[in-house]
């Protein structure tokens, strides 16, 4: 019988596991887009995040599949589905989509010294995909490109944690 009770504690171990709820990851699909291809970015066209700008007419943008997730480890899975233009998507938390982030009109970028970044996927090829998790609180996150021109042409989201 000493099958019999391997068998029984393998059981009682596996319903012990199964019994515990376990706790996915929220996965948030991220997909990087551009409109017009290769385009001047050097001047602005004022459609950062709270300047209240037409977002119908950015030429850029990033869409997400979720705008509220679960606190916790958080998955940003990123696809860059633009023709000719590397892309980067930087994490950082925000108070609310009405918050304006400090921006270097000569740099033509979000300055980053003003802004606490929480992660960031660098230099994401066109057609090319890229992963990154973390650890989010409750609270309100941007998820932006930070490349020249690119953030003020309608690159960046809010997602929230709760």
């Amino acid at each position: 019988m000493p099958g019999l009770s391997k068998f029984i504690v393998g059981a009682a171990i596996l319903a012990s596991v199964m019994a515990t709820p376990a706790r996915a990851d929220s996965v948030v699909k991220v997909s990087l887009i551009d409109k017009t291809g290769a385009t001047d970015m050097s001047q602005s066209m004022q459609l950062g995040m709270g300047m209240k700008g037409d977002m119908n007419s950015a030429k850029m943008g990033i869409g997400i599949n979720r705008k509220v997730v679960d606190r916790g480890k958080v998955r940003f899975d990123i696809v860059n589905l633009a023709s000719t233009l590397v892309h980067e998507v930087i994490v950082a938390p925000v108070i609310d989509e009405n918050q304006v982030l400090a921006y270097d009109a000569a740099k033509t970028r979000v300055d980053q010294e003003t802004i606490q970044t929480l992660g960031q996927i660098s230099e994401i090829d066109p057609n090319k995909s890229a992963s990154m998790t973390l650890e989010l609180k409750p609270g309100k996150y941007v998820l932006y490109c930070n490349l020249p021109g690119h953030y003020m042409a309608g690159m960046w989201a809010v997602i929230e944690v709760k």
